[in-house]
């Protein structure tokens, strides 16, 4: 809280408080001393609020009888819905908190969430997809046909799910060839691919930690939605950043390209939405560790200096930014 002023007494104190509740504007006061006569402060909770504070309180110490300071009655209903609403929060977490289990797993997210879907259908479909196309395909090095006039199943497997076809791209250089034709199920698909049974690994496992607490939380079809956002965003960002010959040596590792594959820009979107989602609702019953947020954050951070190879930065970051997004919307506001 910070003190932005006095007032010669209790009476005046309090008029100009019930004033600032109805600019809502969190307001006390208390006296400065325990001597008869002593003046009053005035004290403002949110940082924000403060410039506006001091400059109504400059206004009401030239008139403090005008008639917009005479709002005792309203201040005092506005007083009463914050109550409740305070209330109404509080009992709602209590209830969340209930259906809670009282072990979490590794991740320091709960399991289960009794009440709530038990099934994840789509975090399995995308880990059993994933899987499927990363093999079929070879980890992103399909065999090459020995008839140049037909395609292995790695080839169509990796030309079919790639954000663009590999053929596309080299005969127009345009990154949005195969989306201009129509083929919008490149702006997800790209997920499915991995290059390496590591890079599989490590997407699948991390989708399935966040994924399936979300699914679970809240159903499968905002998962869903979520997933595929957070994918789009990322994949976007990566191929309209501008190419490595287009950036000085040190900024390399944030060179765009539309062959990114791999589900970590979801992942990321996934970790933004459940690191931003219980700071603005804190009665999501999901929080991620402060341990996990560092792991998280750092990873991003290394991976964006070079240090560990060829690594789709511009998907991550996309995807946590869009993750991010995503709580900010999703999370309900406080009501006055």
């Amino acid at each position: 809280m910070r003190r932005i002023g006095t007032l010669s007494n209790e009476a005046l104190a309090q008029r100009f408080c019930d004033f600032l509740v109805t600019l809502a504007i969190d307001a006390a006061t208390d006296s400065s001393s325990a001597e008869d006569g002593a003046p009053w402060d005035i004290w403002i909770r949110d940082e924000k609020d403060v410039e506006q504070a001091r400059e109504e309180l400059v206004s009401f110490e030239a008139s403090p009888d005008a008639e917009r300071y005479n709002v005792k009655m309203q201040a005092a209903t506005l007083r009463n819905k914050q109550v409740e609403e305070q209330q109404r929060r509080i009992a709602e977490q209590r209830k969340l908190h209930r259906k809670m289990p009282a072990t979490t797993g590794a991740s320091g997210m709960a399991a289960n969430f009794p009440g709530r879907q038990q099934k994840i259908p789509v975090t399995i479909a995308v880990i059993a997809i994933s899987v499927v196309a990363g093999y079929l395909s070879y980890f992103g090095r399909p065999r090459v046909s020995q008839d140049p006039t037909k395609l292995t199943t790695g080839e169509n497997v990796y030309y079919t799910l790639s954000f663009v076809d590999d053929r596309e791209y080299a005969e127009t250089g345009d990154p949005f060839a195969s989306i201009r034709k129509g083929q919008l199920w490149r702006l997800v698909t790209p997920m499915f691919l991995h290059g390496s049974t590591m890079h599989l690994a490590f997407n699948m496992i991390m989708l399935f930690m966040l994924g399936s607490a979300i699914e679970r939380l809240q159903g499968s079809v905002f998962f869903g939605v979520l997933l595929i956002a957070t994918q789009i965003a990322g994949m976007m960002l990566q191929v309209m950043l501008p190419g490595a010959e287009s950036l000085p040596e040190f900024l390399h590792a944030m060179a765009g390209t539309p062959r990114a594959i791999g589900a970590s820009g979801a992942v990321f979107g996934l970790f933004g939405y459940l690191w931003i989602r219980p700071t603005l609702d804190p009665s999501y019953p999901i929080h991620m560790p402060p341990s996990n947020v560092m792991l998280m954050l750092g990873w991003l951070v290394l991976c964006m200096t070079g240090m560990v190879g060829n690594i789709a930065n511009g998907a991550h970051l996309g995807g946590l930014l869009a993750g991010m997004a995503a709580a900010y919307f999703v999370a309900p506001r406080d009501r006055v």
